[in-house]
Formats: C-alpha cells, structure tokens, sequence
C-alpha cells in the first residue's frame, strides 16, 4: 500500500529543520572540493535519506537544446520510477516544468495525482503517493554548465508549506558550486594546457604518468614517444618566430588526428612533443610513431603568408617495462630521439 502523509499530521518546522540538517551534513562534503555533480549527487542522497517525505531526487546535466531529460542520478525510495523516466521534447513538454527549469525559469512546484494527464505523473502518484514537484534550475555563472535538481514529495502542496525560498536558495547554493567548480577547472585547464596549440602541456605530466599506469594488469605495456621537430630553429631563424608557431600549431593538429582516441599528446618544449599510448605494445607504438612521421614528411604546413614547408620529426620511443615509472620511459624516450636525430633525422628509434 503506498504510504501517504496528511495534510493534518504534517509539520512544515520539522520538515525545514530535517532539510536544514541534510545540507549542513553534505556541507563537509563540499568543502572537501569535489566535483560538483559528484557534491549535488552525495547531497540527493543524503536529503532523501534524512527527509523520508522527499520520496525522489534527481539531477539532469546536459546542453539546454536537448531533445530528451532522463534522470543521469537519483536518490530515494521511488528510483525505480526515475530510472525509466524519460522527457521528449514536444509542444507541451517543451513549456513544462523540467524544460523550462532547464532554461533557467524559476518554476513554481506544481501538484500531481493519480488522474494527471501526463502519464508519468500519474505513475509516480499510484506507485509512490507523489503529490507535489518542484524543478530547479542548476547553472553556473562562469560557464555554460546547465542542470535541473527535480524533488517528489509525497504531501500535497509540500514545497509551499516548507518554504518555496528555501528550496531555491537551495538551488542557488548549487549553482555557486557550480560556479566554483568551473572556476578550478579553469584554472587547471590554463595550468596545464599549451595556449598555442590547446594540447596538454607539461604540467600535465603526473596526469599523463596516471593514464599509463590505469592501461590495466592485462593490458600490454604502455608506450611515450618522444618527438622533436627537425631542425626547427632554422624554421624560426629563416622564416620568422610566427611562421615557427604556425609549424607548431599545424604540427600539434597533425598529431591529434594519427593518434588513438585514448592516446595523449603533449607539448613538452618549444619543438617538443610528448605523446602517452596507454596498453600499446611496442609493435602498436611503432606503427603509431611511424604514421606521425611519415604524415608530417609528406604533407606541407601552411605558415602563414601565402608559405607552406614540409619539415620532418625524429621520434625515439619507449615501451614502459612492468612498473617503470613515467619519468624513467621518457628518459630512455630521449636517449632514442637522440639516435634518431645523429643517425640521419626523420626516422623512428625504440629504446632498447
């Protein structure tokens, strides 16, 4: 039988001080930085589980020209109905609460029952006893991260009994998280990404150093190679420092169309390049290697001024041995690029 809670024997103080107490408790959650989908998912949990009237809580992320909202998270009692919930976008659904909540509207709760038009109201009424929605805009002030909090509750007209301000600040809260979760993305972003070429740059070693070491205990071992442009500072002396850049910048693009998608590519120095091939056996690297240079000694970069060149790359690589460290591949990575370059350049040497 689904359980229901009177109108009569509801007590809106008790139900803010229990709501009150559940972010309190998820606060030392958020102050430890997570990610914050990841915090907002800890606190559903946390509110469902502290405030039995609040039956189902559920978030949705995604870019607001979506056709369709399925709950990505949910926490509460009626999970099973949100799991198979979906919202196609329609001439009626598209001016309902969970698109326009998702459009940043600030959208009153409204009720549901077990003779709701829309038929998933109407289930979530007869299954669970739900009786009241709110949906929350979830949005960033720094980005473009957009989300939607959606509380049940199983008393009529609950929201505007506990307090409809409340459940807002609540959503506001949220989104200042979102906010500073952008703001240190950002930050980590421009620590550790190349501003010339958008590839990761060589802060990013620790990051490279732990895609290797997650390849799998099954997996061959992981590969780096190496990568220098030859004779690069001729470029820059004969044709100038923006033509060099250009060579730099076509030369990063080339790379990230011959790599793997799970493949990371570095820019490690000026002419430098570092790139990271998780599980890729020594056979698999050498034919990674041996695509990049081929594909750059072919092809002619255009630098700009009506100028294209055609430049070739030495590569040395390294097969990481069973818990070798990143530092020491890519130091046997050089030792080879330094062959590769004093026996003739535009060629491929494995480390031994």
């Amino acid at each position: 039988m689904v359980q229901r809670v009177s109108r009569s024997g509801f007590a809106s103080q008790e139900e803010l001080l229990a709501i009150t107490a559940a972010l309190l408790y998820s606060a030392r959650f958020l102050l430890d930085g997570p990610p914050a989908r990841e915090a907002l998912d800890q606190f559903c949990s946390d509110l469902t589980q502290r405030v039995p009237n609040i039956v189902l809580a559920w978030t949705w992320f995604g870019d607001t020209g979506t056709d369709e909202i399925r709950p990505q998270v949910a926490a509460g009692v009626a999970t099973d109905y949100a799991q198979s919930l979906e919202i196609r976008r329609t001439m009626l659904t598209s001016v309902g609460p969970a698109f326009r909540a998702l459009r940043g509207e600030h959208v009153p709760p409204f009720a549901v029952n077990p003779n709701s038009p829309f038929s998933p109201w109407r289930d979530a009424s007869r299954q669970y006893g739900i009786r009241s929605v709110m949906a929350l805009p979830l949005e960033s002030s720094v980005d473009e991260q957009r989300g939607i909090l959606v509380l049940n509750a199983r008393v009529e007209e609950y929201f505007e009994r506990v307090g409809v301000k409340a459940f807002r600040s609540m959503a506001g809260l949220f989104g200042a998280v979102l906010s500073r979760s952008a703001r240190l993305e950002a930050l980590q972003r421009a620590a550790t990404r190349d501003k010339l070429t958008g590839l990761l740059n060589r802060n990013a070693e620790g990051l490279l150093a732990e895609r290797l070491r997650s390849a799998g205990p099954d997996s061959p071992p992981s590969a780096v190679l190496a990568c220098d442009i030859d004779r690069f500072k001729s470029v820059n002396d004969t044709h100038g420092h923006d033509a060099g850049d250009a060579m730099i910048a076509g030369f990063a693009r080339l790379v990230s169309g011959r790599v793997r998608s799970t493949d990371s590519a570095l820019r490690w120095g000026r002419g430098e390049f570092v790139v990271g091939l998780p599980g890729a056996s020594r056979e698999v690297a050498l034919g990674v290697a041996e695509n990049i240079r081929a594909r750059l000694a072919r092809d002619e970069i255009d630098v700009g001024g009506s100028r294209s060149l055609r430049v070739t790359r030495s590569i040395g690589l390294a097969a990481l041995a069973p818990g070798e460290e990143l530092a020491q591949a890519l130091r046997r990575a050089d030792e080879a690029l330094y062959q590769a370059e004093n026996g003739g350049r535009d060629r491929v040497v494995a480390a031994g």
